[in-house]
């Protein structure tokens, strides 16, 4: 008979049916997380999880959340390269290649079959849009993203790229206070050949002399009492109410550092969360914040946080930026399929073709984005977590810099939007 503190062999991935119904809230994912450890030894580990014995680790935990500050958000230091990376290619090659996912840090098969499909690739770049879960502490963050085995679990390990890897902050980061995934995740990603070597914060700048990518974190201010951040006066004191904010270090590194205004280039602006959406609440305010930067310029802009893959038509919001909005949710949680609640957003392609059903809930398939960049065009290839391709569309840089797209193909079983085209169908 084992001794009971030795550490059984891990088994099995984290099953996507336990992130079912997952509310956006500190409090019900730190309770998710104390139900999850308890299935392998209760039959009712909902119930369980209120015995005084279970509800007091819990209650600790999630104090300790609330009572704690947040890590401080780092910035880059005055002398090097300040964030700021050369785009290139692994090989020296015309052909930058990379592989992109959002809400990836699951632990699940799912995600395992993303990373996997990912590396197949080759990319010289990979990016997370954000998202560990359930809470992003350092046991989630080695389990679900550094491939160690935690507890029964499997663990699944982040693909990295030829040239770099790196990671943005989500809301289920900072539901930990961000400490794992700033002191943890984030050394362990980067770019080894450069001066810094590591990641050294959640906000960077990748470009050639054609593109810019640039990854800003609006998961830092992303916690909160959504009540109170609709009071004024309230709401203009530093972290009430989930408004999604950029750091005034990050605005000011964007201005100093990046200068968009003044050195512009095509850019594919990378954030955890949406600035609009068909489906899902609107977080404007980092839009308001960017709209000195990028009034006058069409970009591609790429989120996550929304659990679906979307593409949306060229649209300026309200703040006047011009994108191409991209959703890219899906890398590894169970992805929702849902009615479109605004049609204001113009939504051409949503993949809502039915995975698994877990409880009645029908959900969709996980997936990801790979990024072929060379010259003045970039070829965005989305494919689902069996590798198969599902919608091809091309971006090209006009003399005026503007930015053109024309769609290449589309799966048939891809759900049309309002604002769809008609392309020729991908093959596999």
């Amino acid at each position: 008979m084992s001794s009971p503190t030795r550490k059984l062999p891990a088994h099995k991935f984290q099953s996507q049916k336990d992130l079912l119904k997952l509310r956006r809230s500190a409090l019900h994912s730190h309770f998710r997380k104390k139900v999850d450890e308890l299935e392998d030894t209760s039959s009712r580990p909902m119930l369980a999880a209120f015995l005084p014995k279970n509800f007091w680790p819990f209650a600790k935990g999630y104090l300790r959340y609330v009572f704690h500050r947040k890590h401080p958000f780092p910035v880059y230091p005055a002398q090097g390269e300040r964030g700021i990376y050369k785009l290139q290619a692994n090989d020296g090659g015309q052909e930058v290649k990379l592989s992109i996912a959002g809400d990836w840090g699951s632990g699940t098969a799912e995600a395992f079959k993303v990373a996997e499909a990912m590396s197949s690739f080759a990319p010289d770049y990979t990016i997370h849009l954000g998202d560990v879960y359930y809470v992003g502490d350092l046991d989630e963050v080695e389990e679900n993203c550094l491939g160690e085995d935690v507890d029964e679990y499997i663990g699944v390990n982040w693909p990295r790229g030829r040239v770099g890897s790196f990671s943005l902050n989500g809301n289920h980061e900072m539901y930990g206070n961000g400490n794992a995934y700033f002191d943890t995740f984030l050394p362990a990603l980067g770019i080894p050949s450069s001066q810094d070597k590591k990641q050294l914060t959640s906000f960077f700048c990748l470009e050639n002399d054609y593109w810019r990518i640039l990854g800003l974190d609006t998961g830092y201010n992303s916690t909160g009492l959504p009540i109170l951040g609709q009071i004024p006066l309230i709401n203009q004191l530093p972290r009430v109410g989930p408004d999604c904010r950029l750091e005034k270090q990050m605005i000011e590194w964007l201005r100093d550092q990046v200068n968009p205004r003044s050195r512009r280039l095509a850019t594919i602006l990378l954030t955890h969360h949406q600035a609009y959406s068909a489906f899902e609440e609107e977080y404007p305010l980092p839009a308001r914040q960017l709209a000195g930067f990028f009034s006058g310029q069409e970009i591609i802009w790429i989120w996550g946080h929304e659990h679906r893959m979307a593409v949306y038509q060229k649209f300026e919001d309200q703040n006047k930026i011009t994108a191409y909005a991209r959703c890219l949710g899906n890398g590894g949680v169970p992805v929702m399929i849902r009615e479109i609640k605004n049609r204001k957003a113009p939504l051409e392609y949503f993949d809502a073709r039915p995975y698994a059903n877990y409880e009645d809930a029908k959900i969709g398939y996980n997936g990801f984005l790979n990024m072929r960049l060379q010259g003045k065009s970039a070829r965005f290839d989305y494919r689902d977590l069996n590798n198969h391709s599902i919608l091809q569309e091309e971006f090209t840089i006009a003399n005026d810099g503007t930015i053109s797209q024309a769609l290449i193909g589309v799966d048939p079983h891809l759900s049309k939007g309002d604002y769809a085209k008609v392309p020729t169908a991908v093959g596999a």
